[in-house]
């Protein structure tokens, strides 16, 4: 049977009408992707507060999950904040007569983000202090937030705490500040980052819901070291953290550590506290490195990498308790009430799961311990 040969027209004609085909399903997936299950932009500009650099949203909710063998915890937990973006109940202005009003100020570890509400220890201290002599109930509102440190801290008591009247804060400040110190962080804040700086066409590609997934694919097959380091996912990963961390290089010198802005930081804090009569109490940080208790706590660990190079466990304890001396030193000259939780808790994974977040037994000791202390300190009106 003969078959007539088919014509450049014709053939153009179907090429035409395949593109044609493939646009349309492209167009019909991206209006139903915009519509029903929209992706934002990576590239995107985000106003944030240029004093608090992180926070999280008013009555913000989450579940969060740790991988299996995590230590000390399991399953899945639920994070949510209040009316002003705080862990803990919601925030009545002006402060009503019958409260006396605790704010948590510190990074991740007091921020417990992979533990339930009810394990949190700012939940554990409440819990924990009994009924106040003068009739008043303490509140406490955990403002702890991953990767804060001391000038972040001074932002969020400045421009925040001191207006929501305050009676006691509780400054738990260390180990990001280390991290700062390693990478030469400037706290004046002259060396700004620069901000990222992207091609036309990626700008105009972006705009599309399917390269905008197209690019996550790739991002997340394909992490860079920062990334990784970074993110906090709503399903831990730590297991990716700690084999980044046995890639680095031995570091050959010790990390480095600024005392001097540290200091004046936290002295900038309690000037703040008590301009606005509030108290003030500090808290050590402790970790797991270099345990003496706990073998096993070094294979959880991942914080000792920093661009590149991993610092060892001893060098990076003598770090820490550098900083550690620095908080009880200015505490001393100013008569500042010190709950020295690095003195106190043991560096084992009974308490923290990894370098130096807690476990729901750890927040439940500290949480436990630190009503103790306040109530023994009279930093707290004296039980009834």
């Amino acid at each position: 049977m003969y078959a007539a040969p088919v014509s450049s027209t014709s053939r153009s004609h179907n090429l035409l009408l395949a593109l044609f085909s493939i646009a349309t399903v492209l167009l019909v997936v991206e209006i139903a992707l915009r519509v029903f299950a929209p992706f934002p932009n990576p590239y995107a500009f985000v106003d944030v507060n240029q004093y608090i650099r992180f926070q999280y949203p008013r009555n913000y909710a989450a579940v969060t999950e740790v991988e299996p063998g995590l230590p000390g915890t399991a399953g899945i937990h639920h994070f949510t904040t209040n009316n002003m973006g705080f862990r803990g109940g919601d925030l009545v202005q002006p402060r009503p007569a019958d409260e006396y009003r605790i704010f948590l100020v510190g990074g991740s570890t007091f921020e417990c983000f992979y533990l339930d509400d009810r394990a949190e220890i700012g939940r554990v201290l409440q819990d924990s202090l009994p009924p106040l002599a003068d009739g008043r109930t303490a509140r406490v509102y955990n403002v702890g937030l991953s990767g804060a440190a001391s000038d972040d801290h001074i932002a969020m008591i400045g421009q925040r705490l001191v207006h929501l009247q305050p009676d006691l804060i509780v400054v738990f400040a260390g180990v990001n500040d280390l991290t700062r110190s390693i990478f030469d962080y400037d706290y004046l804040h002259y060396d700004a980052p620069p901000k990222p700086s992207h091609a036309w066409y990626k700008t105009v590609a972006m705009n599309f819901q399917l390269v905008r997934r197209l690019h996550r694919l790739v991002t997340k097959m394909v992490p860079d070291a920062r990334t990784i380091q970074e993110s906090r996912t709503l399903v831990s990963n730590y297991a990716r953290q700690i084999a980044l961390q046995r890639t680095g290089v031995p570091a050959t010198t010790p990390p480095r550590v600024d005392r001097d802005s540290y200091a004046t930081n936290l002295r900038t804090m309690i000037g703040m506290a008590r301009e606005v009569g509030s108290s003030v109490v500090f808290m050590t940080q402790q970790t797991t490195w270099n345990s003496p208790v706990d073998a096993d706590a070094r294979e959880w660990s991942w914080m000792r990498y920093r661009a590149g190079i991993t610092y060892s466990e001893a060098d990076m304890d003598a770090a820490m308790d550098s900083l550690n001396d620095v908080m009880r030193q200015v505490a001393e000259e100013s008569h500042v009430p010190v709950f020295d939780l690095a003195r106190w808790m043991p560096k084992s994974l009974e308490y923290f799961y990894d370098d130096c977040h807690f476990t729901p037994a750890g927040a439940a000791a500290a949480g436990t311990r630190l009503a103790e202390f306040l109530v023994g300190q009279q930093v707290v009106p004296p039980a009834r």
